[in-house]
């Protein structure tokens, strides 16, 4: 397998290993990556960054406020 964010090779678990021979359409990360991931998640969610707060800085829309 190849993670599709670093393109590095790697060999996954056993288990997963199946899941992929029954899903090839799903992606797949490497180990490191999904740890490196989780931890900005964990990161986010302690700081108090939600879902709520999904639009993006640049967006027009979400700069604007709201008019009386």
């Amino acid at each position: 397998m190849i993670c599709i964010l670093c393109d590095q090779p790697f060999q996954p678990e056993k288990l997963i290993a199946k899941k992929i021979r029954k899903h090839p359409h799903r992606i797949q990360i490497c180990p490191d990556c999904r740890q490196r991931i989780t931890q900005q998640v964990e990161q986010r969610r302690l700081a108090g960054q939600t879902g709520s707060t999904l639009c993006h800085p640049a967006d027009p829309l979400s700069s604007q406020s709201p008019k009386d």
